[in-house]
């Protein structure tokens, strides 16, 4: 199978494990909402949920990618047996970084609790220091298993193997949510239990679901194992790295993506620390604030992940590709795949983000009840998913092109201006001026991300200009179709009525999808980014 045919493959396989992900990671809420009774108490998960992830990443330091980058470079090369020395002992330090790790943020709960209780400012919260000490201790437990699972995914993505990430995710989403509903479910209408007890079972399905995937990734392995040895044993190479040649070699692979792995989730932190505050500069009351964040960092932020689905399979696929033809000087094969992945992504999550804008009342009642504030929020963020995706995207394309070190730079631009003008966007906009700075910031990092990508890669972004302006051209078609069915659609009936919004969705979504997709077919778009993949979803698709 050719490195085009291996790479679209990949992706698909990803990127639909990644949606189905995505989307049972934004259904789940449905039930859960409900349970534990709004957005206030729901901010409880998400003061929780941010530290975890920043831990975890921090926890991983960067190795599962660098562990794929790392394998695909040797086996480029025919040295399979290094890159075995590298992922046996790797699997080892990722366990113990992750006991550490636990600790760690164990201790520093208080600490993390306080700073957070501090920033969000004067009044009355629904939440104490010593609640948001407990749940981030009960979240922490995942940090001990997760960094191995992470970087056991990573062996596979580097021998170009992604079935396992796929597989192992959705068991793990799968169980994670099961445990999260029926857990909180019990504590709450069965045993009497409150909301904080609640909200630590929900978290620590985040553990429950580590061990799934880590079973799943197991049979994989016993299922490969063979293979992988054969390959290990037609080895001619003189290689004798050193551990700590290896390592060296690891930590610069890694630690830029520590940095990229922690930049969305430390814009979500820096909302944590200002927007309170700003909502207080701005004059709007207390009693707004709790509600107001769990809307940005978790209930829109879920429904925005679905468009980013695409971006984060992406970005995982391309690397090794990119890897192994920039070491072996193939820069048309690295210009073909950067520029089919940029394309390919863009493909789905432009239409993806304008329907999503249009259709965000229907939206967001029908998964949590009808809110303008929680609407208004969304309407903002869904266009934002469109530059969070190109961020994840592009930065995969800079370590693949051995550019990692200056991902640092770029990510710390990034950060600097988020944090530079949110409270200021806060003040003058509410809820809205936040998802406004990480739109900006973002924008200006994927910008500096084109210019490198240019400069060291060589690349030409006038090739894109024209299959981009088709994009934009058949999603402006399908979002004025969808236009007008929703205005049919609110003259005759109520969208604040949830039954209503998920009526709206049902038909509308189907449609634009499928006028989207019609035009991109029958003008050869489609055949273009998806290739011979293209003919085949042509043929189950007559209409196509």
């Amino acid at each position: 199978m050719s490195d085009s045919n291996k790479l679209v493959r990949g992706t698909f396989l990803l990127t639909i494990a990644t949606v189905i992900t995505k989307v049972l990671g934004m259904l789940y809420l449905i039930p859960f909402y409900s349970i534990m009774g709004g957005e206030e108490n729901l901010a409880l998960y998400g003061y929780a949920y941010t530290p975890y992830t920043i831990m975890l990443s921090i926890a991983a330091a960067g190795v599962p990618g660098a562990v794929s980058k790392y394998v695909a470079k040797y086996n480029a090369l025919g040295a399979y047996a290094t890159s075995q020395k590298l992922y046996r002992s790797s699997l080892i330090v990722m366990l113990s970084s992750g006991f550490i790790a636990f600790i760690a943020l164990y201790f520093a709960a208080p600490f993390i609790a306080e700073l957070q209780m501090l920033a969000a400012g004067g009044g009355e919260h629904r939440w104490s220091t010593e609640d948001i000490t407990g749940i981030i201790r009960v979240v922490g437990v995942a940090v001990i298993i997760v960094p191995f699972m992470a970087t056991w995914r990573g062996i596979f993505q580097g021998f170009e193997s992604f079935g396992p990430t796929s597989v192992s995710s959705v068991i793990e989403q799968i169980l994670r949510i099961a445990f999260l509903l029926g857990g909180s479910f019990v504590v709450i209408y069965m045993v009497g239990g409150s909301i904080q007890t609640a909200n630590e079972i929900a978290v620590f399905a985040a553990f429950i679901g580590g061990l799934g995937s880590l079973a799943t990734l197991w049979y994989f392995w016993r299922k490969r194992k063979h293979h992988i040895q054969k390959m290990v044993e037609t080895d001619k190479t003189d290689y004798d790295f050193s551990y700590r040649e290896m390592y060296s070699e690891i930590v610069r692979y890694g630690i830029p993506f520590i940095i990229v792995g922690i930049s969305i989730p430390l814009t979500m932190f820096i909302d944590q620390l200002t927007h309170n505050n700003g909502l207080a500069m701005g004059g709007v009351p207390a009693s707004y604030h709790d509600a107001w964040f769990g809307m940005l960092n978790l209930t829109t932020h879920k429904l925005v992940m679905i468009p980013t689905a695409f971006a984060s399979a992406f970005a995982i696929t391309i690397l090794p590709f990119i890897t192994k033809n920039f070491h072996k000087g193939k820069l048309d094969d690295v210009h073909h795949q950067i520029k089919l992945m940029i394309l390919m992504l863009l493909f789905f999550a432009i239409p993806a983000a304008l329907g999503m804008m249009i259709l965000s009342a229907p939206l967001y009642t029908s998964f949590y009840s009808y809110n303008e504030m929680g609407i208004k929020i969304l309407l903002f963020y869904a266009p934002v998913s469109v530059v969070i995706s190109l961020f994840s995207v592009t930065c995969s394309i800079v370590q693949g092109i051995d550019k990692q070190n200056l991902t640092l730079y770029v990510v710390l631009i990034m950060l600097a201006i988020k944090a530079a003008i949110n409270i200021p966007l806060i003040m003058q906009f509410q809820t809205v001026g936040a998802v406004m700075g990480t739109g900006i910031a973002l924008s200006i990092g994927v910008l500096l991300n084109f210019y490198i990508i240019k400069k060291y890669g060589k690349f030409h972004f006038r090739s894109l200009f024209r299959p981009l302006a088709e994009i934009g051209l058949y999603s402006l078609v399908m979002l004025l179709v969808v236009e007008i069915f929703y205005y049919v659609f609110i003259l005759n009936l109520d969208i604040e009525q949830k039954l209503n919004s998920v009526i709206v969705l049902a038909i509308a979504v189907p449609v634009g999808g499928l006028v989207y997709l019609i035009i991109s077919f029958r003008t050869g778009l489609a055949d273009e980014i998806l290739g011979a993949r293209a003919d085949k979803i042509r043929k189950k698709l007559k209409v196509l």
